[in-house]
């Protein structure tokens, strides 16, 4: 049987902490969210799941007579009806909902995380396009 030639391990050791190093340099960098800000995205990934419940805004729930149930409805409710304030987004009622500025929340039971929150922010920016 063939040994392979050993490796001194000083150079063992400048290689494992080289290659540690640029694993842990590889989760660094942009702080840049990828997600798309668009309501297509927004409607699947966050609203449906998080908003449009049995307990919340579900077709039968409609709390507060906000009903997320499809993408068009959430949408209509997101823009139409005044909740998504154009000029000034961090300033909109959604916004203050979603994050609890108020003594009301959006969720309830957890809030949303702020990478989610940032990107219907950066939504309501763009104009709130229905894509």
């Amino acid at each position: 049987m063939h040994n392979p030639p050993m490796i001194p391990a000083p150079i063992r050791r400048r290689v494992f902490l080289v290659a540690a190093a640029a694993a842990a340099l590889m989760g660094c960098g942009s702080d840049a969210d990828s997600r798309p800000a668009k309501w297509s995205f927004i409607s699947a990934t966050i609203t449906e799941p998080s908003c449009a419940t049995v307990n919340c805004h579900s077709e039968v729930a409609k709390r507060a007579s906000v009903d997320f149930h499809d993408r068009a409805s959430g949408f209509n409710v997101m823009t139409v009806q005044g909740y998504a304030d154009k000029t000034a987004p961090d300033n909109s009622p959604v916004v203050y909902l979603m994050r609890g500025i108020a003594s009301k929340r959006m969720p309830p039971d957890a809030p949303l995380p702020e990478a989610d929150i940032k990107l219907i922010i950066d939504w309501i920016a763009a104009g709130t396009p229905n894509d």
